[in-house]
């Protein structure tokens, strides 16, 4: 409509699926209450989820806490990766998840350095499958020892690789309890940037107007910057997860004025 901020809006499975109260149309449900895309699906709910509309947005691959910022983990992890890329593509799937791993002492040069190693044998194969790799910055509290643990991290590491199948999965939650200013970083990286998640800090729950993140004035400067992807919510669901995602969503469209 004109004058109006059409906004995509993305639920990730592990958070809601299993606190839905009727998990029998809870896709269906999820399509009727304004979601046009799922996330992290187990595999035996693919095409449940496609016959209700949605968009199967991404797999979650391997890595996250021993992970490709070190070289001997390269051999077991870069055939894994792969795997998930191909299994991405064969089913159209256009996003894999990929992460850091651990710091365990390890320097963010040297980190940086050797995902540069293990992404340039992997973005081919991503290439031919057309998947794009989304590298997400994780909070190393939660996530303890994580090393990309700021949007400082991808930023590099994206621009190193300087390539159209890398993106970054920006969590808006876990990069502002790292003290980052997702607002401004969002902005000034934005061509580095293919999906967004959100949820409240400091407890990973329901995304706020207003809260201890100020969503009321992050989306609107991300939105006027251009962005025109999804907005994953990513906060586990207490009791209801079709009320509780419905709540959410009206939150971000009474910020945006819809």
């Amino acid at each position: 409509m004109k004058g109006k901020t059409m906004m995509k809006f993305s639920a990730a499975d592990w958070c809601y699926y299993n606190k839905a109260k009727n998990q029998e149309t809870y896709y269906t449900d999820l399509k009727a209450n304004g979601y046009d895309g799922v996330e992290m699906v187990d595999q035996p709910r693919w095409q449940i989820a496609r016959d209700a509309g949605l968009e199967m947005i991404n797999l979650s691959g391997p890595g996250m806490e021993k992970g490709l910022n070190r070289i001997e983990h390269h051999e077991e992890l870069i055939p894994e990766i792969s795997d998930c890329i191909v299994l991405a593509g064969e089913n159209k799937i256009p996003h894999v998840i990929v992460f850091s791993g651990n710091r365990d002492g390890q320097d963010d040069d040297t980190g940086i350095a050797n995902c540069c190693i293990a992404f340039e044998k992997l973005l081919p194969i991503a290439e031919e499958n057309n998947v794009t790799l989304m590298f997400e910055m994780l909070n190393s509290t939660e996530h303890a020892d994580y090393q990309a643990d700021k949007g400082e991290y991808g930023f590099k590491l994206a621009a190193k690789l300087n390539h159209p199948n890398f993106k970054l999965l920006y969590d808006i939650y876990h990069m502002e309890r790292m003290g980052c200013d997702a607002a401004a970083e969002v902005v000034a990286n934005l061509d580095m940037i293919g999906h967004i998640h959100v949820a409240e800090s400091p407890g990973r729950t329901m995304v706020q107007a207003d809260g201890v993140i100020k969503y009321k004035d992050i989306i609107p400067k991300i939105i006027a910057a251009g962005y025109t992807g999804y907005w994953g919510m990513e906060f586990p669901a207490v009791a209801d997860s079709l009320a509780e995602l419905k709540t959410a969503l009206m939150t971000f469209q009474e910020i945006v004025g819809h």
